[in-house]
């Protein structure tokens, strides 16, 4: 009996000293995105994590290969345009792309830029799907659009780069 109760302690003391510590791992987001705007004199504010308000903010990277073996870099964002900063029955979208990317200066003043798969453009659509749709975007017989990119970073592992920068200018309605 008494090796008995020696043996079950044995193996009690074994299935306790194996048992593993649970550590917690807290997921670290990658970066924060952000976005400021001042759009018909309505400031806009979009902030947080890559994972979240991608349905009303989000950025998308691009590397176009060329026949040559070179490559160009594309970014474009999207903007969802509260329907109160516009006093549209919809949300408006704002989108702005930059085609072969690079910390620089950009200044855009083609009327139809906008149309054209790959090209550095801004356009906004207000009342998208409806009849009262309308288009704004740059034009050669106005002063043209300024997008500075102060920052065009890319991480070592390899993903989506880091972008910084500034957009100022006026657009106007294509009809």
């Amino acid at each position: 009996m008494k090796s008995k109760l020696i043996i079950f302690c044995v193996i009690i003391s074994l299935f306790t000293a194996c048992e593993k510590e649970h550590t917690e791992v807290i997921a670290k987001d990658s970066y924060i995105q952000y976005f400021q705007a001042n759009i018909a004199g309505k400031p806009i504010n979009i902030e947080g994590p890559i994972a979240t308000n991608r349905d009303i903010f989000h950025g998308s990277w691009t590397i176009l290969g060329n026949s040559d073996g070179t490559s160009n870099e594309m970014y474009t964002v999207n903007v969802k345009v509260p329907k109160d900063v516009l006093n549209t029955t919809i949300s408006s979208i704002l989108r702005f792309q930059i085609f072969d990317i690079k910390a620089r200066e950009y200044l855009i003043n083609s009327k139809n830029a906008f149309q054209k798969d790959f090209s550095t453009h801004v356009y906004l659509v207000t009342e998208l799907g409806t009849s009262a749709s309308k288009t704004f975007t740059t034009t050669e017989s106005k002063t043209a659009i300024k997008i500075s990119i102060s920052k065009y970073e890319k991480p070592k592992d390899g993903s989506v780069p880091f972008v910084g920068g500034n957009l100022n200018g006026v657009l106007y309605n294509t009809r």
